[in-house]
């Protein structure tokens, strides 16, 4: 088994107006990435906000001081080559540019512009509306995508997370303008915000470029969630009958840990060995031996207080209840058999070589760095996290297992054809 990993570069400080930024330098390639994160997203939001995190991560875009014509914006970074985009998450919203390294100061510049000198105009915001809709559309009728967003209903119900990142149509209808301002004005600001460059680059003057990019950030405080949501499962089941399918989705899974529980190692390790890839125990069993399924897999969300660990397949309409019992079953042998030192360094390898393979890319860094900066208050480095894996034993695996993956804490969400879901439920009820 291999011990070591590749170095990873970075200098971690904060700017005189308190921004945390890092610095990800490396001597090879020809790119960088230069990455704004904010610590807010849709769980952030009051039910009548659902949806804003979203909504205002698409108006940064809509025009600035600087560049009040938006087409000004995609055209400059086009001019480059430039890779560019944002996304929002439960917990966090990113903003991103990558150019190839002589045109950093210009990402810089773009970057800090929308951040700082974005004008929200209303006509922008009323024409947008339609575009977030026919988004919310499109993944509603994306089969993956919705059942995911089932599943977060079941584990947190009328918790924030249990809510869509995109709002609802409903929701996005009734947004103005004073809501982006007052929005923006509360959670972007030096406390809630991460900057980080990742990539080719002069450490030095990038330190100097990016601290006067967003020396005009106001200082305000870290934003923290609301409120913590239960340690079981709001509901144990959720379904939606949609006839015009012609394939069962279905999750299976159980709460799971947050960033900073101690066995959240061993629950990945868990999701590996079970469905981390086409020689884990669930594709092998599911997929191969019964036939029952195209895509299986097991992962993990982890949030600041809560997370989750589940199986997601795409499966024959009149399998789902024989898929939910092998996945039991798996549940169960993994609780009741240690997991063999063998196949248990095979997971750990995988776990090691995905994120050797990830961090390749300068975006991946950016994002890896950041998030936990962020989120976790830290940045652990991959060598650091490969000890960890590395040095979970097959007794602490299965005694991670037995807390996590124990019959009572076990829900599912499935969306597909079915009228009737009796066989499904009769197979769940056993399974809990």
């Amino acid at each position: 088994m291999a011990k070591h990993m590749n170095p990873f570069p970075l200098v971690d400080e904060k700017s005189r107006n308190g921004l945390r930024t890092l610095f990800l330098p490396r001597s090879e390639g020809e790119t960088v990435t230069l990455m704004a994160l904010i610590g807010v997203g849709s769980r952030y939001e009051t039910p009548r906000q659902s949806g804003l995190s979203h909504f205002l991560e698409h108006m940064f875009f809509k025009g600035t001081a600087t560049r009040p014509d938006k087409r000004e914006i995609a055209e400059v970074l086009d001019r480059v080559g430039a890779d560019f985009n944002a996304f929002t998450a439960e917990e966090l919203t990113a903003y991103y540019v990558k150019v190839p390294s002589e045109h950093l100061s210009l990402a810089a510049d773009v970057v800090s512009d929308i951040l700082l000198r974005s004008l929200f105009p209303a006509e922008e915001i009323e024409r947008e509306k339609g575009v977030i809709k026919e988004e919310i559309r499109m993944y509603t009728d994306t089969p993956m995508r919705h059942v995911h967003h089932l599943w977060m209903q079941t584990l947190y119900g009328d918790h924030p997370l249990g809510r869509r990142i995109d709002g609802s149509i409903e929701t996005v209808r009734t947004f103005r303008r004073s809501d982006f301002v007052r929005y923006t004005n509360r959670h972007y600001h030096t406390g809630n915000a991460i900057i980080a460059a990742a990539g080719r680059f002069d450490l030095a003057s990038t330190r100097k470029l990016v601290h006067r990019a967003f020396a005009p950030l106001s200082v305000g405080a870290a934003t923290m969630p609301r409120r913590a949501p239960r340690a079981v499962p709001a509901q144990r089941f959720v379904h939606e009958r949609r006839a015009s399918l012609d394939q069962s989705h279905l999750i299976v899974g159980v709460p799971g840990t947050d960033v900073h529980d101690p066995r959240r190692t061993a629950a990945e390790l868990l999701a590996t060995v079970l469905g981390g890839g086409m020689s884990s125990r669930l594709f092998l069993r599911v997929r191969e031996e019964h036939g029952l399924a195209y895509s299986v897999r097991m992962y993990s969300e982890n949030f600041v207080d809560s997370g989750s660990l589940m199986v997601q397949a795409g499966l024959r309409v009149d399998k789902a209840s024989a898929a939910l019992q092998l996945i039991s079953e798996e549940f169960d042998r993994v609780i009741q058999e240690p997991v063999p030192a063998a196949e248990l360094d095979k997971a750990k390898q995988i776990l090691r070589g995905r994120m050797v393979m990830g961090l390749e890319e300068t975006n991946a860094m950016a994002i890896f760095a950041g998030g936990q900066a962020l989120l976790e208050g830290r940045v652990r480095t991959p060598e650091e996290l490969w000890d960890e894996a590395a040095a979970v034993t097959p007794d602490e695996l299965q005694a991670a297992a037995q807390e996590l993956l124990a019959p009572p804490r076990r829900a599912a969400a499935l969306l597909g054809p079915h009228k009737s879901v009796r066989a499904f439920t009769a197979v769940l009820d056993r399974a809990l």
